[in-house]
This record gives structure tokens, sequence and C-alpha cells, in this order.
């Protein structure tokens, strides 16, 4: 498992995705210094409210996109540069070459998640916000580090899409329809039905909101992923993939 990942790190070295991910990780923060210094902030907030807008933003809006470019990176790389075949005659159990993939797709989330953080401190301290404290941003840091874990639980069927077209353009127009969709849906009574909602309610705990039993968010995510990566692993193991 590790030279999978290795290996994926030395093949991020050859490409500019990474660098878009981040700045895409970067930007919510990036946007509320900018709204602050356009005088949208009618008085000063405080780290926790800026914090806790940037998880909002990023976990509404910027994360669904991101994920679905990485995740048509990850997935669809092999298959469009022609190197799947060569990477499966070797002594590579498809099933490891699968699981190195998540691997690498949690290790990417998790470094989105510390680069969201530490751009909205660095924004936030730009920002003149007050009443700074490392507990702050450490529990800034646990939400927005739990949301984008129950999200990619979520991403799972969309991994098998991945697999079938292997092509990042319709990906990045899916993504993006999945990313308005979230929008409307996340602030209706609807919200906590939606996969790619529920993490971010979960998160922030406004799901505590709502009057529904929120056990069956849960339930949505655990069969969401499930129902992914069932169909996900059957179809890259047992079918024969074109080349």
């Amino acid at each position: 498992m590790y030279n999978f990942i290795e290996i994926e790190f030395l093949k991020l070295k050859r490409s500019k995705i990474f660098l878009l991910t981040l700045l895409g990780a970067i930007f919510p923060s990036f946007l509320l210094f900018l709204s602050s210094e356009f005088g949208e902030f009618t008085e000063t907030i405080s780290m926790e409210t800026f914090l806790s807008q940037v998880n909002m933003y990023m976990s509404l809006i910027f994360v669904v996109l991101l994920f679905t470019i990485i995740m048509s990176y990850l997935f669809g790389r092999e298959y469009n540069e022609h190197t799947l075949k060569t990477m499966l005659t070797a002594p590579t159990s498809r099933k490891m070459f699968l699981l190195s993939k998540y691997a690498m797709f949690l290790i990417w989330i998790l470094i989105i998640s510390m680069v969201t953080t530490l751009s909205a401190v660095v924004f936030g301290f730009m920002a003149g916000t007050t009443a700074f404290s490392i507990t702050v941003v450490t529990d800034s840091f646990m939400q927005i580090l739990l949301s984008n874990m129950l999200l990619f639980l979520a991403f799972t069927p969309l991994v098998f899409v991945t697999l079938k077209i292997t092509n990042l353009v319709p990906a990045m127009i899916g993504g993006a329809a999945l990313t308005f969709t979230n929008m409307i849906i996340s602030s209706s009574k609807y919200g906590i039905y939606f996969p790619y909602s529920i993490p971010y309610l979960i998160a922030s705990g406004e799901i505590l909101e709502y009057t529904t039993n929120c056990t069956v968010s849960y339930i949505i995510i655990i069969a969401t992923f499930l129902i992914g990566l069932t169909l996900s692993y059957t179809y890259f193991t047992r079918n024969d993939i074109p080349i």
C-alpha cells in the first residue's frame, strides 16, 4: 500500500491538479477576506465566526467540485494516460490498486482540510478578526475534517461513474451541477436526506435543528458509501476494462 501511495505522490509532481485543489481550498478564505475589505461586514467579527463561514462555503460549494476533480484525476488518470494495462500486467492486485486510490483520496482530503483551516486563520488575521484561540482553530479544523470525511463516504458512487466515464470534462460538468444542487437543497427541509448536504449539517451541528430523527441521515451516508464501494469494486475487479 505504501508503495502505491508513494507512486501517486510522484505522479502528482508532473500534474497541476494538486496545486489547483490547494488553491481551491484557499479560495473561500480569500473571498471572505475580500468581503471584509470591501465593507461587507458591518462590524468586527470573531475568528470563530470567520472560520465558521469559511467552513460553510467550503463544505456546501467548493469542496464538492474539488472532490469531483480529485476523484476524476485519481481514478481516471491511468485510463487517459493509457498506462492502466501496463500496471495491471505487473504483479499488481486490482483490489490493492483500487484501495490505494481510495487511500490517496483520503490523504488528499486531509491535506485540503489542513490548508482550508490554515488559510482561514491567515486571512482571518488579515481581516482583523478578534478572539483568536487555539481551541477555536482546532474545533474548526475538526469540523471541516469531519465534513470532508463524511463527504468522502458519499462520493463512492461517483467513483463508479468515473470508472465508467474516465473523461475529466463530463466529471467537472457533473460536479458543477451537483454543487448547485447541493446549494439549493442544503438550506431546505430535504437537506438531511441529500447525501452531499448531510456531511456539513452533521459536522456543523445544524442537523440538530431539524425535527426529523437524524439517524436517517447517518443511514443514508452509510448506505451511499456501501453501495458505491460495492459497485466500484465489482466493476473494477470483475469486468474487462477497455484500455
